[in-house]
C-alpha cells in the first residue's frame, strides 16, 4: 500500500486490501449493515483509521439511498428540558455516525406539520418528536409508510409510534402526598395547556392523592402560562384559601414564583410549594424549591436508541413504550428541614 497517498485519494478498495477483506465486506461496514461480524468490523474500521479514509458522505448517501441524518422536532428549544434531551440525542446519533437536524414547532400545530414535512423532504431516515399531542398534532397523514417515528413526553394514541415518557400520574400523586404529609390540606394544583397528555395525567395524579386523603381537589388551569398574572394568582389563592401549591411544569413554576412574589407571598413562610420539573436555580434561591426531577438526558438517550434499533431492523415489536422513573428532590419550600 502506497502510504504517500493523501486521505482524499484513499479509496474503499485500499481499505479492503489493508483489512484483508473483500470490497463488498468493506462496503457493508461503511453502510453499517448488521450482517458484519464484530471481528471483521473492527479490522475494517482499524484500516480506515490507519489510512485516514474519509468517505464521500453525499455520494454514499445517494448510492445507498440513505442520508445518515435523523430529524428532531421539539416544542421549545429554549426550554431546559428540550436542551438536555437534544444533547443526549445528538450524542447517540454521533456514536452511530449520524447527524441530527433540529426543528422548533413553537407550540404551533401548523409549524409542527410544516417542520415534519420539511424534514421528510430532506430525506431524514427517522424522526424524534415531542409533539403537541391530542388533536393539536396534525402531521400523521404525511408520514410515509415504513418511516420510523419516536415520540417524547407526549404519546400519539392513534399511531403505532415508539414512545418515551414518565409515569406522570404516579409522580404527581407522590409529590402531593408529600405535601399532605407535612399537614397541608388546601393544596392547589396549578396547570397550563390542559389538552396535553402530561397535564391531564399530572392533574389525575393530584386528584388521586387528594381523594385518597379525603380532601377537596383545587385545580387552577390556564391555556398559557402568560395568563398567570399577579391578579389571577392572587384570586386563586384567596378563593381556595390555599396553604400549599404544586405547579405542573417548569414554565408554570416560573410564572407561579413570580406571581407569588408580586402578591407578597413567600414559599414556605406563606405557602408551601413544589415544582413538577426541577430547574437550574431551584437549589440556590431562597427558600430552595422542592421539585419532581425528570430524567431529561435519559429521555433523549432512550428515544435515540429506540429509533436506531428501528433503523437497524433489530426491534421486532409493533410498538414500544418506555416509562422512565422520576426523582423527588425535597428542599425547603415544601416544609422539609434540611
Amino acid at each position: 500500500m502506497d502510504m504517500t497517498k493523501s486521505s482524499g485519494s484513499i479509496t474503499l478498495v485500499d481499505v479492503a486490501r489493508e483489512a484483508g477483506v473483500s470490497l463488498k465486506t468493506a462496503s457493508r461496514v461503511l453502510n453499517r449493515e448488521v450482517s458484519v461480524s464484530g471481528d471483521t468490523l473492527e479490522r475494517v474500521q482499524s484500516a480506515m483509521a490507519r489510512l485516514g479514509y474519509r468517505p464521500n458522505e453525499l455520494a454514499r448517501g445517494l448510492k445507498a439511498k440513505k442520508s445518515a441524518t435523523i430529524g428532531m422536532v421539539v416544542k421549545n428549544l429554549a426550554d431546559p428540558f428540550a436542551a438536555n434531551v437534544v444533547k443526549a440525542v445528538q450524542d447517540v446519533a454521533r456514536a452511530n455516525g449520524y447527524i441530527v437536524i433540529l426543528a422548533n414547532s413553537g407550540w404551533d400545530p401548523e409549524v409542527e406539520r410544516s417542520e415534519v414535512e420539511s424534514l421528510i423532504r430532506h430525506q431524514v431516515e427517522g424522526l424524534i418528536i415531542s409533539p403537541l399531542g391530542g388533536s393539536k398534532s396534525t402531521f400523521l397523514d404525511i408520514i410515509p409508510p415504513g418511516f420510523h417515528v419516536v415520540t417524547l413526553d407526549q404519546p400519539i394514541r392513534k399511531a403505532a409510534f415508539d414512545s418515551v415518557m414518565i409515569n406522570n400520574r404516579q409522580s404527581a400523586s407522590d409529590a402531593v402526598q408529600h405535601l399532605l404529609g407535612h399537614g397541608y390540606d388546601r393544596v392547589v394544583a396549578l396547570s397550563t395547556r390542559p389538552w396535553l397528555h402530561t397535564s391531564m395525567e399530572r392533574i389525575a395524579g393530584y386528584r388521586d392523592a387528594m381523594r385518597e386523603r379525603g380532601f377537596e381537589s383545587l385545580v387552577a388551569s390556564v391555556d398559557h402560562e402568560s395568563f398567570i398574572t399577579k391578579e389571577w394568582l392572587g384570586g386563586v389563592l384567596k378563593e381556595h384559601k390555599a396553604n400549599a401549591l404544586i405547579s405542573m411544569n417548569w414554565v408554570c413554576t416560573i410564572a407561579a414564583l413570580r406571581g407569588l412574589k408580586q402578591n407578597g407571598k413567600r414559599p414556605l413562610r406563606d405557602i408551601a410549594f413544589i415544582s413538577f420539573d426541577d430547574f437550574e436555580l431551584a437549589d440556590t434561591i431562597q427558600p430552595t424549591v422542592s421539585a419532581v426531577r425528570q430524567p431529561t438526558e435519559e429521555f433523549g438517550y432512550e428515544a435515540a436508541q429506540l429509533l436506531f434499533q428501528r433503523l437497524r431492523g433489530t426491534s421486532q415489536q409493533r410498538r414500544r413504550t418506555i416509562a422512565l422513573p422520576t426523582t423527588f428532590i425535597p428542599r425547603e419550600s415544601c416544609g422539609c428541614r434540611l
